[in-house]
């Protein structure tokens, strides 16, 4: 069952369930009759509460990176496969690097794709917004039309995300999409959606 809404979810299909209840509670779309709330600022991409930690770490023969969780509610799934959204799997909420962060004491901060906002409003709140995100982490952070539309986000907000997809990728586009998550530090940047139109089919 999930553990959010309580409801009977198959198990091929709990990851992606889950992770739209994390979505859009981080988008400011109220769900009735949950059994627990999404928490706040760093929910897990298992449980949606917090408290626990992601880690990437290489592993086997092939030195492929694995998924390390404390949740009691943890699964091991590929990576690759689960960072690309599909109709029945629509959720890409992976865990990611920061590139931001130092990597000189330690490794990078591992968080997963939906917190990377968060992270960055808060984590990283003393960057200036005229400095632009590096490259890697925007593609790393973009959650399609398709994705969204998929996990029951109302149009309106896709739409709104849409106006935004040009200045997304450019260098001002960044600046004010971080100025944007320094307000609103719960959740995805609505400027990194894709447009409806790169939209593909599952």
């Amino acid at each position: 069952d999930c553990a959010i809404c309580g409801k009977a979810v198959k198990h091929k299909s709990l990851r992606s369930h889950t992770r739209g209840h994390i979505l859009r509670a981080q988008m400011g779309i109220k769900e009735d009759h949950l059994v627990t709330q999404v928490a706040v600022g760093d929910p897990c991409g298992f449980c949606g509460q917090s408290g626990h930690p992601v880690r990437l770490t290489k592993e086997g023969k092939k030195r492929t990176f694995q998924l390390s969780s404390s949740c009691p509610l943890a699964i091991t799934f590929s990576l690759g496969v689960a960072a690309t959204s599909t109709k029945n799997s629509p959720s890409t909420n992976v865990p990611i690097r920061c590139s931001i962060c130092p990597a000189t004491s330690g490794d990078r901060a591992v968080v997963w794709k939906y917190n990377m906002a968060h992270h960055l409003g808060t984590v990283h709140a003393e960057r200036h917004p005229a400095q632009p995100l590096p490259a890697d982490l925007i593609t790393a952070m973009k959650i399609t039309c398709f994705e969204q539309e998929h996990l029951g986000i109302p149009g309106e907000l896709i739409s709104l995300a849409d106006s935004n997809e040009e200045e997304a990728e450019t260098g001002e586009g960044t600046s004010s999409t971080l100025t944007r998550m320094k307000r609103k530090a719960r959740g995805p940047a609505l400027g990194q959606c894709q447009s409806k139109r790169e939209r593909r089919p599952a």
